[in-house]
């Protein structure tokens, strides 16, 4: 799941008005758009900035294209930015000591911390308890720039957790 930082010179109330024009419904904490299984959801910061712009944390589980249409057309075109990106890697079979393991034998990986703190790229990975956080976070004064950030931490992601498609695989289906 993707987690986005951003800021945009929108009120929250503002902002749920506008979205409603394209579908996103109010949930507790904010604004979310769902569909067959994937999530959008965007929430406003608690304790908001007294600046003319306003927190809001995005998070979501849909494909990266669909993730930065549907940021372009809720925030993006507000002149929002963005100043965090993270994403959570879990897998079922993975514990700690195994994701220690596998981030050790990687060279491009530099380890900051033995207890779980590695650098790649400018990107962090940090080891929280079973899961793998990969996160960019600008510097002060700085915008990243989301499709370049979400590609990067995709490949390491890719990286550390490839797709598995094995050609030989599949059966063969007689013709009659």
């Amino acid at each position: 799941m993707f987690k986005l930082t951003c800021f945009a010179p929108i009120e929250p109330e503002q902002l749920g008005k506008a979205l409603k024009g394209i579908h996103f419904n109010q949930v507790r904490n904010g604004f979310e758009w769902a569909i067959d299984g994937s999530i959008f959801r965007i929430e406003p910061f608690e304790n908001q900035p007294r600046t003319s712009l306003k927190g809001y944390r995005i998070t979501f589980n849909c494909d990266l294209s669909g993730g930065l249409y549907l940021f372009d057309l809720s925030l993006g075109c507000l002149g929002a930015y963005v100043t965090g990106i993270e994403f959570i890697l879990e897998h079922p079979s993975m514990f700690h000591a195994n994701w220690m393991k596998e981030m050790r034998k990687r060279p491009s990986f530099n380890m900051i911390d033995p207890r779980g703190l590695f650098f790649k790229d400018g990107i962090n990975i940090v080891l929280v308890n079973d899961s793998v956080t990969i996160k960019i976070h600008s510097r002060k004064n700085k915008k990243l720039i989301l499709a370049d950030c979400i590609k990067q931490i995709d490949l390491i992601r890719e990286e550390l957790q490839p797709n598995d498609f094995n050609l030989f695989s599949f059966q063969r289906e007689d013709i009659a």
